[in-house]
């Protein structure tokens, strides 16, 4: 079975209000170059980095190299110092197969390089990052969608990049209550087996080779998979549009509004078995607001709110919510849980 392939559009250097107008608002993917090839950051190499920041300790994912990896349901975390993670890399060991370097915090991890890596202009409203991520050669990283618009930037090595829309019937996601912040699918989008998902042949994939210097924009709630074709740098930015709503009203409209939705009821599920999540839905109306404020500075309209109420309340077959008897202060927060692993 064969694929509907689009060659994802490559622009250089645009102006800032033509990538917000055309594509951050339209969530449409882009290619940008000749921006980062102007940072300092574009000159690292894995010596540099270990000659600046090898003995800092950060985190290393485990077992990336297995099945159940490649679904994202199941890793381990180790702590590492980066000079050892790179030196297995260069080693080429057995641990290196099985390992990856990824989502670390460069201002908390790496505070010695943070001024090699400038926030561009694109990106609106910061919702996390930067953060780095160095890979071997052949790394699979499993397909998955992130509730944020994320900016891809490598540095050093190739990229090859499939991106899927926002789509659920063809990608397959895993069971609400999966662990963290993402929403994987069960599709090895490099080696489908059509027999076990055959909806996987209607997803249109858009593609690009991210090469040292360019920049990939991932709209919000699309689904992307990356395979490093050499050891690669990259860092990347989560973000939303600027201002308190602009954000919040893109998403909760067609085509996002079904991924998110499913992102949201998964970290309803998550929470669902913990006590606090009694206190969490007798004060729905006012912990919605909350969460949305503390994780993007986002504020909610009523009307959103009275959506999201009812999505939830459906979604637990619920026809009524428990009665609050303990006046609180602040609202309780549903909870993204499993952020570092997932076992």
């Amino acid at each position: 079975m064969e694929q509907k392939l689009v060659e994802i559009q490559e622009i250089s250097a645009p102006p800032v209000n033509l990538f917000k107008d055309n594509y951050l608002i339209k969530g449409i993917p882009l290619v940008i170059t000749d921006v980062a090839n102007k940072w300092p950051s574009y000159n690292w190499t894995l010596d540099s980095l270990c000659t600046r920041a090898g003995d800092n300790v950060t985190f290393v994912r485990q077992n990336t190299n297995c099945t159940d990896y490649r679904a994202g349901k199941i890793y381990k975390i180790r702590k590492s110092t980066l000079r050892e993670y790179i030196d297995d890399i260069r080693a080429e060991n057995s641990r290196s197969i099985n390992s990856y370097l990824a989502v670390q915090n460069i201002k908390k991890a790496f505070p010695q390089i943070q001024e090699d890596v400038p926030i561009p202009g694109y990106v609106s409203k910061v919702h996390g990052g930067p953060f780095m991520w160095i890979a071997r050669k052949g790394h699979y990283e499993y397909c998955h969608f992130d509730p944020d618009d994320g900016m891809l930037v490598m540095l050093k090595g190739c990229k090859r990049v499939k991106l899927f829309g926002c789509d659920l019937s063809t990608m397959y996601p895993n069971d609400l209550g999966s662990k963290g912040k993402t929403i994987q699918a069960q599709v090895n989008c490099n080696d489908p087996d059509f027999k076990v998902h055959p909806n996987f042949c209607n997803a249109v994939c858009y593609e690009c080779v991210l090469k040292p210097g360019q920049m990939l924009f991932i709209p919000a709630f699309w689904w992307h998979q990356v395979t490093s074709l050499d050891v690669c740098i990259s860092v990347n930015y989560f973000f939303g549009d600027s201002g308190e709503n602009i954000y919040l009203t893109k998403i909760m409209k067609p085509p996002q509004w079904g991924a998110f939705s499913y992102w949201l009821l998964n970290i309803v599920e998550q929470n669902r078995d913990f006590e606090s999540f009694q206190r969490v839905l007798a004060n729905l109306s006012e912990s919605i607001p909350a969460f949305f404020m503390k994780i993007w500075h986002e504020i909610p309209t009523e009307e959103q709110v009275k959506k999201l109420v009812i999505l939830i309340m459906n979604y637990l077959e619920i026809t009524e919510l428990p009665k609050e008897t303990i006046k609180l202060k602040n609202p309780p927060l549903l909870k993204i849980r499993g952020l570092l692993w997932r076992s």
